[in-house]
């Protein structure tokens, strides 16, 4: 994993984070991952998932395949192994950062 980044949710509790490449196993890992796309003065957060660290579980990687389709270049990872944290971190993470796509629906944006 690479560089360790904080994110502070709607709580402005700070979440530490891990950017990983998108080629590396952290899918199959149990905690948060962030996908995000890279702008003038940091990131829009794309989406935000839950990592369940089950071997065979593909949600993870379908979720990264439509991330890229809309620019999304980073992904970071937090490690956490109890669910119901791995929930409260999601929540409070896409509450604060009203990310494009929430708990897998798309987001409608004010034009």
């Amino acid at each position: 994993m690479g560089s360790a980044v904080s994110f502070r949710g709607q709580s402005g509790k700070a979440w530490s984070f891990q950017r990983a490449g998108a080629d590396a196993p952290w899918a199959r890992t149990s905690g948060v991952a962030i996908f995000a796309i890279p702008e003038a003065c940091g990131w829009r957060i794309f989406r935000v998932i839950e990592l369940s660290g089950k071997p065979h579980d593909i949600q993870p990687i379908w979720a990264l395949a439509e991330a890229e389709r809309f620019g999304a270049s980073a992904v970071f990872v937090a490690l956490e192994f109890d669910a119901a944290t791995r929930r409260q971190i999601v929540a409070d993470l896409e509450a604060g950062f009203q990310p494009v796509v929430r708990s897998g629906e798309v987001v409608r944006l004010a034009a």
